[in-house]
């Protein structure tokens, strides 16, 4: 029988770990003799070009991961699987079904099975039933029997032993994309926004595997290595010691040039962990850090524990060293978090001069505690994914649209790097604060007709222009700001 596992990543660079553990998982458990197979494409391939490269392998069983950003174009693919070849079983597993399975099954009639969460063991198991012919009540795995629709609990914490998705295919298939790798699931917070914390207590993988993986695609070319680890450094003795050793086998085991990334709490970092983030080679490690917001009310409301006076003060900390890169975000739309209350956090974390400063926008996670309990987060968000925010209790669709328009300039002048020293000397000069610049620059861009992409010379102009009108801006010094920003 054969089995093929796809997955539909967001760019071509991305990969996805899912199928690669499942492929694994399924080589090693499956107890019926099967061939297995992935199939990765992205959402910007020509839909009927991935439907004659899932057809063309004629499987008799396809399975795909569905996260919030492949849902829509992998429930098309499988509907035309479906009605071309209707005899191929099609699964679907991933974060985006695991909690609205009945949904699927009920709405979508040519979906014959849903895994729900892990399925390094659910997936085998029901493979191995299909093959036989037997029964499938297997839990995690909800289907459809005459009229009815039998719903499975999501499963996580498999007590399984682990197996690897790094497998020969799979360095064989990954080329120059970035890597995924992980040495825990789970996570200790739960978050009224995010699933992690709905999949079991946290679990750490054995440590000397984690660096043979590390190692392993280091020397298989991977140039940027992300951890998937929901809050890395949950565990500071764990975290203490990957990183302990990037720095001993920096430029020596592990080539010279490759960046690792961690999603990090920065008010959990501890002395020992500062002591050896200090001494990292530059470039060789960089940190996202979730700040959300700083407002008191709203962290409470989402059941996020964060101390974001610590939080600042640790950024800038890591910042100092020189050596990282420092991501961070921020999201709009959260409960008790109005228009005024997000511009005063959007300015704190400006201050911060984190090399990067996300402003994004809430999603709406199926299975997500928002999501289940509307009366206590009462909003306005698109049926339609990613299911973005549209308004709430605390701030209006238009004040959200606002945003956006900051958020776009935000990305042209800081994000990108194109225009740091034009930035700061404004902001120094001008009186404004940050979401201010960003806001009215933007809404300059549109009143002279520009919306959307702008070629950047195009674009050097209209802001130099607009900057010169500002109050307290001597042109010439803007000018000579300007020119350093595009000779570099």
């Amino acid at each position: 029988m054969k089995i093929v596992l796809a997955s539909i990543n967001s760019k071509y660079i991305h990969s996805s770990l899912a199928p690669w553990y499942l492929f694994s998982a399924c080589k090693r458990f499956c107890c019926e003799d099967v061939e297995l197979k992935v199939i990765e494409g992205t959402i910007n391939e020509n839909e009927n070009s991935i439907t004659e490269r899932l057809l063309g392998e004629k499987a008799d069983i396809l399975s795909f991961s569905c996260y919030i950003w492949n849902i829509e174009k992998t429930l098309i693919q499988a509907r035309k699987i479906k009605e071309q070849s209707p005899d191929t079983i099609i699964i679907l597993g991933g974060p985006e079904v695991s909690f609205c399975a009945r949904e699927i099954l009920t709405e979508n009639p040519f979906i014959d099975f849903v895994v729900s969460g892990e399925g390094e063991k659910s997936l085998p198991e029901l493979i191995d039933c299909i093959c036989a012919h037997s029964r499938t009540d297997i839990k995690g795995v909800s289907c459809r029997k005459g009229d009815s629709v039998i719903i499975s609990d999501s499963v996580s914490d498999v007590r399984q032993e682990k197996v690897s998705p790094y497998s020969e295919e799979y360095f064989s298939s990954s080329g120059n994309k970035i890597a995924y790798i992980e040495s825990s699931r789970g996570c200790p917070f739960s978050c009224a926004f995010c699933l992690s914390g709905r999949m079991g207590k946290v679990r750490y993988f054995d440590i000397n595997e984690v660096k043979n993986e590390m190692l392993q695609l280091c020397s298989m070319g991977a140039k940027t290595v992300k951890f998937v680890d929901r809050t890395f450094n949950c565990n500071s003795k764990r975290a203490a010691e990957i990183l302990g050793f990037i720095s001993q086998q920096y430029a020596k085991v592990i080539p010279e040039g490759v960046c690792f990334h961690f999603q990090i709490a920065a008010d959990i970092l501890t002395e020992e962990l500062f002591e050896i983030i200090e001494k990292l080679p530059v470039g060789s490690v960089q940190f996202e850090v979730g700040i959300q917001s700083f407002n008191e009310n709203t962290l409470k409301a989402i059941n996020r524990k964060t101390d974001p006076q610590k939080v600042t003060a640790n950024v800038k900390r890591l910042l100092s060293f020189g050596n990282c890169h420092i991501h961070i975000d921020l999201i709009a739309g959260l409960p008790e978090e109005n228009y005024e209350s997000f511009i005063k956090g959007f300015n704190k974390a400006y201050e911060i001069k984190a090399n990067m400063l996300q402003l994004g926008f809430l999603k709406i996670l199926k299975g997500s505690p928002m999501a289940e309990d509307r009366e206590r987060f009462p909003c306005e968000y698109s049926p339609l994914p990613p299911c973005e925010v549209i308004s709430t209790a605390y701030i209006s669709a238009e004040e959200l649209h606002k945003l956006h328009t900051a958020e776009n300039e935000l990305e042209r002048l800081y994000n990108s790097g194109r225009f740091r020293r034009t930035v700061d000397y404004v902001l120094s000069v001008s009186g404004l604060d940050p979401y201010t610049l960003f806001f009215s620059t933007g809404e300059y861009l549109k009143g002279k007709g520009y919306e959307g992409s702008i070629r950047l010379d195009e674009y050097v102009n209209i802001i130099y222009m607009y900057f010169s009108s500002l109050k307290g801006v001597d042109e010439s010094v803007l000018r000579d700001r300007m020119i350093c920003d595009r000779l570099s």
